[in-house]
């Protein structure tokens, strides 16, 4: 068998043998529908207490025997003794478990990056006038929209719900890249599982710990989306330059560790 047909192969195995995995998606969209309500506010459409979902997602595709108690038992779920015993090419192997990996996580985001077309401009409330000033600084188009000659904090975002959307497929995929070379770092290690839950447990708090001391000032998370409004071409590039180098160096780890 070619190293195209044991890609594919690869691929419909691991969707056939752990069809659950495609409830993480679902669980993926509960932050993201914020942007079709009518003038949200501006610090819900950065929710991300489910991003610890896609490191956890991460183990359990990339390296499943991570959560296996003996060596020697096969592990559960995506059948990781088994893949590894056929006669795969090993950079194929890892190539495989990282396509079906993205494939999985950012099914959700670019799915809500479709719908976003649908309805592309959006205003949202910003009540903290440090950050109203910074995205009618940083977003391009971005207003204020006057009522009656009164003070708003309605600000008008064209192109804004489409914005949103592409910052969170973003997040996926750095996070997503991130996950996958924690991973195959962490793996020959004895107490890997614990590093992982810890992880876990500090992606999971890093937002409330994040929002615990900005103080007054703009949260990390809406500075790096400014950033990223700012500057997209440029952290689509980094990510996708970072998705390409992560992935060699995965695949030199891996086969290192096969030796």
């Amino acid at each position: 068998m070619n190293l195209s047909k044991q890609f594919w192969a690869l691929i419909r195995y691991q969707a056939a043998v752990s069809p659950v995995v495609w409830v993480f998606p679902l669980s993926f969209c509960a932050p993201l529908i914020f942007i079709w309500r009518g003038a949200p506010s501006f610090s819900m459409l950065f929710f991300t207490q489910n991003l610890f979902l896609v490191v956890l997602l991460g183990a359990l595709l990339l390296a499943p025997e991570m959560f296996s108690q003996s060596s020697t038992n096969q592990t559960v779920g995506l059948g990781a003794e088994f893949i590894r015993t056929r006669a795969v090419d090993k950079s194929v192997l890892v190539r495989a478990k990282a396509a079906f990996f993205f494939i999985v996580g950012m099914v959700a985001p670019v799915g809500v990056l479709l719908a976003s077309l649908r309805s592309p401009d959006l205003r949202v409330a910003i009540y903290s006038r440090v950050i109203r000033l910074e995205c009618l600084r940083c977003i391009p188009g971005s207003a204020l929209v006057s009522d009656s000659g009164a003070h708003s904090n309605l600000v008008s975002i064209p192109l804004g719900n489409v914005l949103i959307a592409a910052w969170h497929a973003w997040q996926f995929l750095a996070l997503a890249v991130a996950v996958q070379v924690f991973v195959y770092l962490i793996y020959p290690c004895k107490h890997r599982r614990f590093l992982f839950w810890a992880v876990i447990i500090l992606v999971s708090l890093g937002p409330a710990i994040g929002s615990l001391l900005q103080g007054n000032t703009v949260p990390w998370d809406e500075r790096l989306f400014f950033y990223f409004a700012a500057h997209q071409a440029v952290a689509w590039i980094a990510a996708l330059g970072a998705l390409v180098l992560g992935q060699a160096w995965c695949e030199h780890r891996y086969a290192q560790l096969e030796q």
